[in-house]
Protein backbone atom coordinates (compact mmCIF):
# COMPACT_ATOMS: atom_id res chain seq x y z
CA UNK A 1 0.00 0.00 0.00
CA UNK A 2 1.40 3.18 -0.56
CA UNK A 3 2.08 6.26 1.82
CA UNK A 4 -0.72 8.28 -0.17
CA UNK A 5 -3.30 5.57 0.28
CA UNK A 6 -2.25 5.26 3.73
CA UNK A 7 -2.57 9.19 4.74
CA UNK A 8 -6.08 8.55 2.59
CA UNK A 9 -7.65 6.27 4.82
CA UNK A 10 -5.89 7.60 8.10
CA UNK A 11 -7.86 10.80 7.07
CA UNK A 12 -11.11 9.04 6.44
CA UNK A 13 -10.76 6.90 10.04
CA UNK A 14 -10.12 10.43 11.72
CA UNK A 15 -12.89 12.22 10.22
CA UNK A 16 -15.22 9.05 10.97
CA UNK A 17 -14.03 9.13 14.44
CA UNK A 18 -14.61 12.70 14.80
CA UNK A 19 -17.90 12.29 13.22
CA UNK A 20 -18.74 9.59 15.76
CA UNK A 21 -18.05 11.60 18.87
CA UNK A 22 -19.39 14.95 17.73
CA UNK A 23 -22.55 13.32 19.50
CA UNK A 24 -20.87 13.86 22.82
CA UNK A 25 -19.54 17.96 21.85
CA UNK A 26 -21.32 20.22 23.97
CA UNK A 27 -19.58 23.16 22.68
CA UNK A 28 -22.18 25.66 21.95
CA UNK A 29 -23.57 25.87 18.47
CA UNK A 30 -22.39 28.57 16.06
CA UNK A 31 -25.51 30.70 15.57
CA UNK A 32 -26.08 34.68 15.20
CA UNK A 33 -24.61 36.16 18.19
CA UNK A 34 -28.03 38.47 18.31
CA UNK A 35 -29.79 35.25 19.06
CA UNK A 36 -27.55 33.48 21.81
CA UNK A 37 -29.42 34.74 24.35
CA UNK A 38 -32.31 33.74 23.61
CA UNK A 39 -30.70 30.24 23.04
CA UNK A 40 -29.50 31.04 26.94
CA UNK A 41 -33.71 31.40 27.96
CA UNK A 42 -34.44 28.73 26.77
CA UNK A 43 -32.08 27.12 28.20
CA UNK A 44 -32.36 28.45 31.85
CA UNK A 45 -36.62 27.68 31.16
CA UNK A 46 -35.77 23.59 29.74
CA UNK A 47 -33.36 23.45 33.55
CA UNK A 48 -36.37 24.69 35.39
CA UNK A 49 -39.00 22.36 33.85
CA UNK A 50 -36.50 19.33 34.19
CA UNK A 51 -36.15 20.37 37.71
CA UNK A 52 -39.60 20.17 38.67
CA UNK A 53 -40.28 17.14 36.24
CA UNK A 54 -37.95 15.31 38.18
CA UNK A 55 -38.39 17.01 41.64
CA UNK A 56 -41.99 15.73 41.83
CA UNK A 57 -41.47 12.37 39.67
CA UNK A 58 -38.90 11.58 42.69
CA UNK A 59 -41.76 12.35 45.39
CA UNK A 60 -44.30 10.43 43.46
CA UNK A 61 -41.97 7.64 43.94
CA UNK A 62 -41.69 7.69 47.70
CA UNK A 63 -38.46 9.78 48.07
CA UNK A 64 -38.09 12.52 50.35
CA UNK A 65 -37.00 15.75 49.43
CA UNK A 66 -36.52 19.19 51.62
CA UNK A 67 -39.46 21.51 51.85
CA UNK A 68 -36.64 24.10 50.27
CA UNK A 69 -35.74 22.27 47.51
CA UNK A 70 -39.94 22.00 46.65
CA UNK A 71 -40.26 25.56 47.70
CA UNK A 72 -37.72 27.08 45.38
CA UNK A 73 -39.14 24.75 42.63
CA UNK A 74 -42.79 25.84 43.01
CA UNK A 75 -41.51 29.35 43.55
CA UNK A 76 -39.73 29.72 39.94
CA UNK A 77 -43.18 28.04 38.60
CA UNK A 78 -44.61 31.45 37.34
CA UNK A 79 -42.40 32.65 34.25
CA UNK A 80 -40.90 29.20 32.93
CA UNK A 81 -43.71 28.46 30.53
CA UNK A 82 -44.94 32.14 29.93
CA UNK A 83 -41.23 32.64 28.56
CA UNK A 84 -41.27 29.85 25.81
CA UNK A 85 -44.36 31.44 24.43
CA UNK A 86 -43.39 34.74 24.66
CA UNK A 87 -40.22 33.82 22.89
CA UNK A 88 -42.07 31.84 19.99
CA UNK A 89 -44.48 34.74 19.87
CA UNK A 90 -40.79 37.42 19.04
CA UNK A 91 -40.29 34.91 15.61
CA UNK A 92 -43.86 34.76 14.65
CA UNK A 93 -44.38 38.00 12.01
CA UNK A 94 -40.77 37.00 10.66
CA UNK A 95 -41.38 33.52 10.28
CA UNK A 96 -44.70 34.08 8.41
CA UNK A 97 -43.12 36.55 6.26
CA UNK A 98 -40.52 34.45 5.31
CA UNK A 99 -42.60 31.15 4.93
CA UNK A 100 -46.05 32.54 4.14
CA UNK A 101 -48.95 31.61 6.29
CA UNK A 102 -49.43 28.14 3.98
CA UNK A 103 -45.93 26.70 4.88
CA UNK A 104 -46.11 28.50 7.88
CA UNK A 105 -48.71 26.48 9.07
CA UNK A 106 -47.29 22.77 7.82
CA UNK A 107 -44.17 23.87 9.51
CA UNK A 108 -45.80 24.23 13.00
CA UNK A 109 -47.78 20.79 12.22
CA UNK A 110 -43.99 19.20 11.30
CA UNK A 111 -42.34 20.71 14.33
CA UNK A 112 -45.41 21.27 17.01
CA UNK A 113 -49.00 18.75 16.50
CA UNK A 114 -46.58 16.00 14.59
CA UNK A 115 -44.21 15.20 17.46
CA UNK A 116 -46.95 15.79 20.18
CA UNK A 117 -49.19 13.10 18.68
CA UNK A 118 -46.21 10.73 18.08
CA UNK A 119 -44.91 10.98 21.61
CA UNK A 120 -48.01 10.96 23.58
CA UNK A 121 -48.82 8.08 22.18
CA UNK A 122 -45.11 6.71 22.72
CA UNK A 123 -45.51 7.48 26.05
CA UNK A 124 -48.78 6.15 26.75
CA UNK A 125 -47.69 3.35 25.59
CA UNK A 126 -44.67 2.92 27.57
CA UNK A 127 -46.46 3.87 30.57
CA UNK A 128 -48.84 1.03 30.44
CA UNK A 129 -46.51 -1.65 29.43
CA UNK A 130 -43.66 -0.37 31.94
CA UNK A 131 -46.26 0.54 34.85
CA UNK A 132 -44.59 -1.58 37.58
CA UNK A 133 -41.72 1.15 37.08
CA UNK A 134 -44.06 4.70 36.01
CA UNK A 135 -45.39 6.67 38.66
CA UNK A 136 -48.59 7.37 36.16
CA UNK A 137 -51.39 5.09 36.15
CA UNK A 138 -52.19 4.57 32.61
CA UNK A 139 -54.66 2.72 30.78
CA UNK A 140 -56.31 2.76 26.86
CA UNK A 141 -58.41 5.61 27.57
CA UNK A 142 -55.74 8.17 28.06
CA UNK A 143 -55.08 7.90 24.37
CA UNK A 144 -58.20 10.10 24.54
CA UNK A 145 -56.44 12.70 26.64
CA UNK A 146 -54.49 13.48 24.33
CA UNK A 147 -56.86 15.80 22.09
CA UNK A 148 -59.20 16.17 25.55
CA UNK A 149 -57.08 16.54 28.54
CA UNK A 150 -53.24 17.47 27.35
CA UNK A 151 -52.25 18.59 30.84
CA UNK A 152 -52.87 14.80 32.21
CA UNK A 153 -49.99 13.36 29.78
CA UNK A 154 -47.46 15.09 32.17
CA UNK A 155 -45.37 17.23 29.68
CA UNK A 156 -46.27 16.70 26.59
CA UNK A 157 -49.31 19.48 26.82
CA UNK A 158 -46.93 22.17 26.18
CA UNK A 159 -46.46 21.40 22.69
CA UNK A 160 -50.25 21.04 21.56
CA UNK A 161 -50.67 24.31 23.47
CA UNK A 162 -48.41 26.34 21.40
CA UNK A 163 -49.77 24.52 18.62
CA UNK A 164 -52.76 25.69 19.40
CA UNK A 165 -52.41 28.72 20.13
CA UNK A 166 -50.36 29.49 17.25
CA UNK A 167 -52.72 28.54 14.84
CA UNK A 168 -55.24 30.81 16.82
CA UNK A 169 -53.16 33.44 16.18
CA UNK A 170 -52.67 33.28 12.85
CA UNK A 171 -56.09 33.04 12.21
CA UNK A 172 -56.48 36.36 14.47
CA UNK A 173 -53.61 37.85 12.35
CA UNK A 174 -55.93 37.15 9.28
CA UNK A 175 -58.91 38.66 10.11
CA UNK A 176 -57.66 41.71 11.89
CA UNK A 177 -55.00 42.47 9.20
CA UNK A 178 -52.16 42.01 11.14
CA UNK A 179 -53.03 44.70 13.68
CA UNK A 180 -50.90 43.32 16.94
CA UNK A 181 -52.96 45.93 19.60
CA UNK A 182 -56.17 43.54 18.37
CA UNK A 183 -53.83 40.18 19.33
CA UNK A 184 -53.06 41.82 22.57
CA UNK A 185 -57.26 42.57 23.26
CA UNK A 186 -57.84 39.42 22.61
CA UNK A 187 -54.95 37.65 24.97
CA UNK A 188 -56.77 40.11 27.90
CA UNK A 189 -59.96 38.52 26.93
CA UNK A 190 -58.81 34.88 26.80
CA UNK A 191 -56.86 35.71 30.40
CA UNK A 192 -60.31 36.43 31.90
CA UNK A 193 -61.87 33.34 30.19
CA UNK A 194 -59.43 31.24 31.73
CA UNK A 195 -60.67 30.72 34.80
CA UNK A 196 -63.81 29.51 33.49
CA UNK A 197 -62.08 26.76 31.45
CA UNK A 198 -60.13 25.45 33.76
CA UNK A 199 -61.77 22.09 33.67
CA UNK A 200 -61.01 21.46 29.88
CA UNK A 201 -56.65 21.70 29.60
CA UNK A 202 -56.67 21.97 26.25
CA UNK A 203 -58.98 25.25 26.16
CA UNK A 204 -57.61 26.62 29.36
CA UNK A 205 -54.08 26.39 28.03
CA UNK A 206 -54.52 28.51 25.01
CA UNK A 207 -56.51 31.29 27.50
CA UNK A 208 -53.57 31.10 30.20
CA UNK A 209 -50.54 31.42 27.44
CA UNK A 210 -51.92 33.66 24.65
CA UNK A 211 -51.28 36.98 25.98
CA UNK A 212 -47.76 36.08 26.42
CA UNK A 213 -47.32 34.83 22.53
CA UNK A 214 -49.08 38.03 21.58
CA UNK A 215 -46.49 40.26 23.94
CA UNK A 216 -43.90 38.50 22.65
CA UNK A 217 -44.69 39.38 18.87
CA UNK A 218 -45.71 43.02 19.93
CA UNK A 219 -42.37 43.14 21.15
CA UNK A 220 -40.54 41.73 18.46
CA UNK A 221 -39.22 44.80 16.78
CA UNK A 222 -38.20 46.58 19.99
CA UNK A 223 -36.04 42.97 21.03
CA UNK A 224 -33.66 43.20 17.72
CA UNK A 225 -33.13 46.73 18.25
CA UNK A 226 -28.95 47.39 19.39
CA UNK A 227 -29.99 49.58 21.48
CA UNK A 228 -32.12 47.29 23.59
CA UNK A 229 -29.84 44.35 23.31
CA UNK A 230 -26.98 46.70 24.99
CA UNK A 231 -29.84 47.42 27.93
CA UNK A 232 -30.67 43.88 28.20
CA UNK A 233 -26.94 42.58 28.62
CA UNK A 234 -26.27 45.36 31.22
CA UNK A 235 -25.57 43.84 34.70
CA UNK A 236 -26.38 46.91 36.17
CA UNK A 237 -30.27 46.45 34.61
CA UNK A 238 -30.09 42.99 35.97
CA UNK A 239 -28.90 43.99 39.53
CA UNK A 240 -31.57 46.92 40.15
CA UNK A 241 -34.35 44.21 38.79
CA UNK A 242 -33.13 41.42 41.10
CA UNK A 243 -35.05 42.60 44.50
CA UNK A 244 -38.25 42.88 42.39
CA UNK A 245 -37.78 39.70 41.28
CA UNK A 246 -37.11 38.06 44.60
CA UNK A 247 -40.26 39.41 46.23
CA UNK A 248 -42.77 38.92 43.48
CA UNK A 249 -41.72 35.23 43.40
CA UNK A 250 -41.53 34.90 46.75
CA UNK A 251 -45.35 36.12 46.72
CA UNK A 252 -46.11 33.94 44.20
CA UNK A 253 -45.18 30.74 46.15
CA UNK A 254 -48.01 32.15 48.63
CA UNK A 255 -50.68 33.37 46.32
CA UNK A 256 -50.40 30.93 43.34
CA UNK A 257 -53.96 30.91 43.37
CA UNK A 258 -53.73 34.97 42.61
CA UNK A 259 -55.70 36.73 39.99
CA UNK A 260 -54.60 35.54 36.65
CA UNK A 261 -54.22 39.52 35.40
CA UNK A 262 -52.07 39.95 38.83
CA UNK A 263 -49.95 36.50 37.42
CA UNK A 264 -49.40 37.96 34.30
CA UNK A 265 -47.47 40.93 35.85
CA UNK A 266 -45.71 38.39 37.73
CA UNK A 267 -45.20 36.01 35.00
CA UNK A 268 -43.75 38.81 32.84
CA UNK A 269 -41.12 40.41 34.90
CA UNK A 270 -39.50 36.58 35.53
CA UNK A 271 -39.56 36.27 32.03
CA UNK A 272 -37.61 40.10 31.45
CA UNK A 273 -35.45 38.93 34.62
CA UNK A 274 -34.94 35.76 32.51
CA UNK A 275 -34.03 37.55 29.73
CA UNK A 276 -31.74 39.72 31.49
CA UNK A 277 -29.60 37.55 32.97
CA UNK A 278 -29.48 35.56 29.43
CA UNK A 279 -28.68 38.31 27.68
CA UNK A 280 -25.91 39.14 30.18
CA UNK A 281 -24.51 35.93 30.28
CA UNK A 282 -24.29 35.55 26.54
CA UNK A 283 -22.40 38.29 26.12
CA UNK A 284 -19.63 37.50 28.61
CA UNK A 285 -19.84 33.88 27.24
CA UNK A 286 -20.16 31.74 30.71
CA UNK A 287 -22.12 29.15 31.75
CA UNK A 288 -22.23 27.87 27.99
CA UNK A 289 -23.87 24.56 28.32
CA UNK A 290 -26.67 26.77 29.39
CA UNK A 291 -26.74 28.30 25.37
CA UNK A 292 -26.30 24.05 24.34
CA UNK A 293 -29.38 22.83 25.90
CA UNK A 294 -31.23 25.95 25.11
CA UNK A 295 -30.84 25.17 20.87
CA UNK A 296 -31.54 21.75 21.87
CA UNK A 297 -34.97 22.74 24.06
CA UNK A 298 -37.42 20.90 22.52
CA UNK A 299 -35.56 17.33 22.09
CA UNK A 300 -34.94 17.52 26.05
CA UNK A 301 -38.89 18.72 26.33
CA UNK A 302 -39.76 15.24 24.43
CA UNK A 303 -37.56 12.57 26.16
CA UNK A 304 -36.27 13.55 29.56
CA UNK A 305 -39.35 12.17 31.23
CA UNK A 306 -38.81 8.56 29.91
CA UNK A 307 -35.12 8.78 30.35
CA UNK A 308 -35.18 10.41 34.45
CA UNK A 309 -37.90 7.41 35.03
CA UNK A 310 -35.56 5.14 33.63
CA UNK A 311 -32.49 5.94 35.52
CA UNK A 312 -34.39 6.74 38.61
CA UNK A 313 -35.76 3.07 38.51
CA UNK A 314 -32.06 2.03 37.85
CA UNK A 315 -30.44 4.19 40.58
CA UNK A 316 -33.83 2.88 43.33
CA UNK A 317 -32.78 -0.68 42.81
CA UNK A 318 -29.48 -0.35 43.47
CA UNK A 319 -29.86 1.26 46.54
CA UNK A 320 -29.63 5.28 45.88
CA UNK A 321 -32.73 6.79 47.96
CA UNK A 322 -31.14 9.99 48.92
CA UNK A 323 -33.01 12.59 47.40
CA UNK A 324 -30.65 15.55 47.33
CA UNK A 325 -28.31 13.10 45.66
CA UNK A 326 -31.17 11.76 42.99
CA UNK A 327 -31.71 15.15 41.78
CA UNK A 328 -27.84 15.89 41.57
CA UNK A 329 -27.58 12.45 39.59
CA UNK A 330 -30.80 12.93 37.97
CA UNK A 331 -30.94 16.39 35.99
CA UNK A 332 -27.32 16.63 34.27
CA UNK A 333 -27.95 12.88 33.28
CA UNK A 334 -31.29 13.96 32.05
CA UNK A 335 -30.37 17.23 30.00
CA UNK A 336 -27.27 15.42 28.50
CA UNK A 337 -28.59 12.18 27.76
CA UNK A 338 -31.29 13.70 25.78
CA UNK A 339 -29.25 15.18 23.41
CA UNK A 340 -27.13 12.84 22.84
CA UNK A 341 -29.93 10.41 22.41
CA UNK A 342 -31.33 13.13 19.73
CA UNK A 343 -28.01 12.87 18.09
CA UNK A 344 -27.77 8.67 17.49
CA UNK A 345 -31.44 9.11 16.48
CA UNK A 346 -30.52 11.83 13.41
CA UNK A 347 -27.31 9.54 12.77
CA UNK A 348 -29.57 6.58 12.33
CA UNK A 349 -32.07 8.09 10.05
CA UNK A 350 -34.60 8.17 12.53
CA UNK A 351 -35.52 12.10 12.07
CA UNK A 352 -39.58 10.89 12.03
CA UNK A 353 -39.75 10.59 15.46
CA UNK A 354 -39.02 14.50 16.10
CA UNK A 355 -40.37 16.14 13.21
CA UNK A 356 -42.90 15.62 10.24
CA UNK A 357 -42.61 15.78 6.84
CA UNK A 358 -46.10 17.29 5.39
CA UNK A 359 -46.40 19.85 2.80
CA UNK A 360 -42.71 19.96 1.64
CA UNK A 361 -43.29 19.90 -1.86
CA UNK A 362 -44.46 22.94 -1.44
CA UNK A 363 -42.06 25.84 -2.59
CA UNK A 364 -41.24 28.39 0.67
CA UNK A 365 -42.37 31.89 -0.01
CA UNK A 366 -39.65 34.37 -0.80
CA UNK A 367 -39.12 36.42 2.48
CA UNK A 368 -40.59 39.86 3.00
CA UNK A 369 -40.91 42.68 5.32
CA UNK A 370 -41.25 41.96 8.92
CA UNK A 371 -44.88 43.08 10.32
Amino acid sequence: MTLKKISLNYDRFIMTLQKNFDIFNFRPEKNDARYAWIDYAKGIAILLVVYRHIAYGLVAAGVSLPNGVLATNDMLYSFRMPLFFLLSGIFFSRSVAKRGVRNFTFQKINTLLYPYLLWAVIQISLQIVFSRFANSERSVRDFLNIFLQPRTLDQLWYLFALFNVTMLYTIVSGITGRKKIWQLLVGLVLLGIAPYVRSFSTFYDIALHYIFFAIGDTAAGYFFLEETQQKFANPVNLVLLTPLFGLLQWYYLYHQDMNLYVYMLVALNGCLFVILLSSWLAKIKRLEFLNVIGHYSLYIYLLHVSIFALLRAVLLQLGVDNGVVLLGILIPSSLFLSIIVYRICMRLGLSFLFAGKFGEHHTPKKAAASV
